[in-house]
C-alpha cells in the first residue's frame, strides 16, 4: 500500500461531494409523496418539510412509485460506487482526515434531518420502550398487541404485533427513557432514535479514529471514512433510526481503551497491568457487556475479548484476571437487566431471535436448498431437521474459525480478533440485516489482511442495496423482485465473501499483531517479534 499522500487527492474531494449530493438527493426521493423509501407512518406523522419542498422543486413528486424506485436504486447505487472509490483512495493513503470528517458530519445532519428511511424498526423500539415506560408492563413477557391503541402498535410490522422484545435490556431502557420524554409527540420521538443513532455513530467514528492514530495512523482516515461515509450505515442504520448505532458506540469505546497506554510508577508496568487488571482493560469488559445488552448476539465480541486476555495474562494468573474481567460483565449485564427481569419468560425473546431469518444470508440460501432436497426425499416431516442441520454446520464453521484464529495462528491484535470474528459472525448466522453492517466496519482498518478488509467493506456495500422499496405496499411486485434479487443474487454472494473469509482465516496462520496497545505489547515481547504487516 503507497504511504499517505501530503494532502486529499483530487479524485478523492470528487467522490466526497459526489456522496454528499447523493446522500442529499436520497433524503428528498424520501419526501416525495408515496416514497419507497419510506416505511408507513404513524397517522400524525408526516416527512419533514424541507424534503417535501425539495422533492417538488426538483420534480420527484411527479415520477410515481416505479420511477422513484428506479430513482432510488440509481442514487444509492451511485453513492455505494462513489464510497468504495473513497475508501480506495483512503487505504492508499491520498486523503486526509479533516474533510473526510467534515463531510460524514455533514452526511449525519441530513440523515438525521430527513425522513425515517427504510425500516419500521423503530416502531418497535417506540412500542417496547413505551410499553414499560408508560403502561407499565414487561415488554419481555407482553407483546405490543396487549395495546392496540398505542400509535405506535398500529404501524408495527404484523409479524412483531404479537411478538414480545428481542432487543436486549440496556436498549429496552433507552427506549423507555425516549418513550417517557416523548411520549405525547410520535414524530418527536422517531427524530430522537435517529438523533441518538447519528450521535452514537459520530462517537463510534471519533473513538475509533482515537484508537487507530495509536494502533494503525496511517490508516486514519480510512477509519473515519467507512463508518461516517458509509451509505449502509448512513442510510439504513442512522435512516432507520437503528439500535446497532448504540452498539457499535460501545464497542469503539472498548477498542479505544484498550489502545491506551497503562504504565505504573516510573513507567514500568505494575503488577496488575501484567494479570490484565488494568483499569482500560476492565472497562474495555463493561462496554462489551453493556453492547451484549443492546444485541445480544455480540456477546461473541465479549467471549473474543475475554479469551484474549486471559490468554496474555499468562498461566499463572488466568483465575484471578479471568474472575475479575467475567464478575464485572455479568455485574453489568445484571444492572440492566434487573428492572426488566421477568422470571423465564425473560428468556423467550432469545427463542424468537433464534427462528428469525433473513433473504441476504448465505445460511438460509444454503437451508433453503437443503429443505428442498430433505422434502422430496423425506416429505415436509424431514424440513426442520434439514433447516437445524444447515444452521449447525455454519455455526460449526464460525466457532472453528474464531478458535483457530485465536489460538493456532500467532496472537492477533485485538482489532483484527474483534473485525474478523464479528464479520464471520454476521455471515454465519441465517439473519444478515444491513444494519447489522455496524458490528464490524469500525473494526475494518485494523485487520492485518486486507483480503478479510475488503471483503466486509464488500458486505456493507452489498447490504446497502438491498431494502427498497422499503415494503410492499402500493407495489406488491416490486417489493417481490427486490426480495428475489436479494436472496438469488445477494446471498450468493455472501456466501461466497464467507468462504474467502473462512479460508483465509485458516490458511493465513502467520498473522502478526498490528501495533499492540503498550500494556499488551509488554508481555507479548518475549514471544513475538513479529512486524507489523
Amino acid at each position: 500500500m503507497a504511504g499517505r499522500a501530503p494532502s486529499t487527492s483530487s479524485a478523492a474531494r470528487w467522490w466526497l461531494v459526489v456522496l454528499v449530493a447523493g446522500y442529499l438527493l436520497i433524503e428528498l426521493v424520501g419526501g416525495a409523496p408515496d416514497s419507497p423509501l419510506v416505511p408507513a407512518l404513524p397517522a400524525e406523522v408526516r416527512v419533514p418539510g424541507w424534503t417535501a419542498r425539495g422533492a417538488r422543486v426538483l420534480g420527484f413528486d411527479r415520477l410515481g412509485r416505479r420511477g422513484l424506485t428506479a430513482l432510488a436504486l440509481v442514487l444509492v447505487a451511485a453513492v455505494v460506487c462513489a464510497f468504495l472509490l473513497l475508501a480506495r483512495e483512503a487505504w492508499r493513503g491520498r486523503v486526509r482526515v479533516a474533510p473526510v470528517l467534515v463531510a460524514g458530519i455533514v452526511a449525519l445532519a441530513l440523515s438525521v434531518a430527513g425522513p425515517l428511511l427504510l425500516s419500521r424498526d423503530v416502531y418497535s423500539y417506540a412500542a417496547y420502550g413505551r410499553m414499560f415506560a408508560l403502561h407499565h408492563a414487561n415488554p419481555y413477557s407482553t407483546p405490543p398487541a396487549a395495546f392496540p391503541a398505542d400509535p405506535f402498535t398500529r404501524v408495527l410490522s404484523p409479524q412483531w404485533v404479537d411478538a414480545r422484545s428481542v432487543y436486549g435490556p440496556a436498549f429496552t431502557l433507552v427506549s423507555a427513557g425516549i418513550g417517557r420524554l416523548f411520549r405525547a409527540s410520535p414524530a418527536a420521538t422517531i427524530q430522537a432514535f435517529k438523533l441518538l443513532s447519528a450521535l452514537a455513530l459520530a462517537g463510534a467514528t471519533l473513538l475509533a479514529a482515537a484508537a487507530c492514530r495509536k494502533m494503525r495512523p496511517d490508516r486514519t482516515a480510512l477509519t473515519v471514512a467507512l463508518i461516517a461515509l458509509n451509505p449502509v450505515l448512513m442510510l439504513h442504520t442512522v435512516g432507520g433510526g437503528h439500535s446497532d448505532a448504540l452498539a457499535a458506540l460501545l464497542l469503539a469505546g472498548a477498542l479505544w481503551c484498550v489502545s491506551r497506554p497503562v504504565t505504573g510508577s516510573g513507567g514500568a508496568m505494575g503488577r496488575s497491568e501484567r494479570f490484565g487488571l488494568e483499569a482500560p482493560a476492565l472497562s474495555a469488559t463493561v462496554l462489551l457487556a453493556l453492547a451484549s445488552s443492546i444485541k445480544v448476539a455480540l456477546v461473541v465480541g465479549l467471549v473474543v475479548w475475554l479469551w484474549v486476555t486471559l490468554r496474555r495474562a499468562g498461566r499463572g494468573p488466568w483465575l484471578v484476571a479471568g474472575a475479575a474481567h467475567l464478575g464485572l460483565a455479568v455485574a453489568a449485564g445484571a444492572a440492566v437487566a434487573a428492572p426488566l427481569w421477568a422470571g423465564r419468560e425473560t428468556f423467550g425473546s432469545l427463542e424468537t431471535l433464534g427462528s428469525l431469518e433473513g433473504w441476504a444470508s448465505g445460511v438460509r440460501l444454503v437451508a433453503r436448498g437443503s429443505e428442498a432436497v430433505a422434502r422430496a426425499v423425506a416429505g415436509r416431516s424431514a424440513e426442520a431437521m434439514a433447516d437445524h442441520l444447515t444452521r449447525a454446520v455454519f455455526y460449526v464453521v464460525f466457532a472453528a474459525a474464531v478458535v483457530w484464529m485465536l489460538e493456532r495462528a500467532r496472537p492477533p491484535s485485538i482489532g483484527h480478533a474483534f473485525g474478523a470474528s464479528l464479520l464471520l459472525l454476521a455471515l454465519a448466522i441465517p439473519i444478515l440485516l444491513p444494519w447489522y453492517s455496524a458490528w464490524f466496519i469500525l473494526f475494518l482498518p485494523f485487520l492485518s489482511d486486507d483480503v478479510i478488509l475488503w471483503a466486509g467493506v464488500g458486505v456493507g456495500a452489498l447490504l446497502a442495496l438491498t431494502g427498497i422499496p422499503a415494503e410492499p405496499a402500493g407495489t406488491p411486485a416490486l417489493w417481490r423482485d427486490m426480495v428475489l434479487f436479494v436472496h438469488y443474487a445477494v446471498a450468493p454472494l455472501m456466501l461466497g465473501l464467507l468462504a474467502v473469509v473462512v479460508i483465509r482465516v485458516f490458511t493465513r496462520t502467520e498473522l502478526a499483531p498490528l501495533s499492540l496497545p503498550p500494556s499488551l505489547a509488554t508481555s507479548l515481547r518475549s514471544t513475538d517479534d513479529v512486524s507489523p504487516r
